[in-house]
């Protein structure tokens, strides 16, 4: 009898242990918590802009009506750009090149008599990147090649009569910068500032020579599709 009590005793403690273990087994294993990945700027990016330029133009003719002369005029610009990315941590380095359309021609009234203008129609540059990313949102500064098409003009009698005029391509540079905003994995946008010189441009006719200098400041939207 004590050997069946013994045994019995011993079976009913076997099973009070393997409950618990077998509840403990029914329990669902808590799933690890999802981290977002960190943004990434690298790679190809195609996209548009829009925004306003601001034209400033210094004049010297040789007939004496405009020396030191300086005007400018506010208009629209818009364009597209392209670019690719390289990051190394939270540093960010690119190339971009983008071509844009300017209006607004720029104008100055001499004594009444002999009027000046210079418009540059169209700009594009080509510019390195150095940026710093904060989670998805990047700050960056920007420097490289601009090359614009400016037409400049000298009329006399208010204007109706052309003395000299040119349209050239110009090369100067460009140095500016900007903040970037990552919308979702492919879509960014951002805000970006420029400033522009193109040099001087010199024309001549009857025996008149002015020079321009030709500058602009640009602020505009970019709007990006990063592949």
């Amino acid at each position: 009898m004590r050997k069946k009590g013994f045994l019995i005793a011993t079976s009913a403690g076997f099973a009070a242990a393997a409950v618990p273990g077998a509840q403990a087994a029914d329990m669902p294993i808590k799933a690890p918590r999802y981290v977002e990945p960190a943004p990434i700027w690298a790679g190809w990016y195609i996209g548009a802009h829009a925004g306003g330029a601001w034209q400033q133009t210094q004049a010297n003719s040789s007939d004496g009506y405009c020396v030191g002369c300086t005007f400018s005029k506010s208009g629209f610009i818009g364009g597209g750009q392209i670019g690719y990315n390289w990051q190394h941590g939270n540093f960010v380095f690119g190339l971009e090149g983008d071509i844009s359309g300017l209006s607004g021609k720029n104008s100055f009234n001499a004594a009444g008599y002999s009027v000046l203008s210079s418009h540059i129609r169209w700009l594009s540059t080509v510019r390195g990147r150095f940026g710093l990313a904060v989670g998805d949102t990047m700050a960056y500064a920007t420097a490289g090649v601009a090359i614009g098409g400016v037409r400049s003009d000298y009329r006399f009698d208010g204007g109706s009569y052309t003395v000299a005029s040119a349209n050239k391509t110009r090369v100067g540079w460009t140095v500016g910068g900007g903040v970037e905003h990552m919308l979702n994995r492919n879509w960014t946008i951002g805000l970006e500032g420029l400033f522009v010189d193109l040099g001087k441009t010199t024309i001549s006719g009857f025996s008149k020579t002015t020079r321009f200098s030709n500058q602009a400041v640009i602020g505009r939207v970019k709007l990006n599709y990063k592949f």
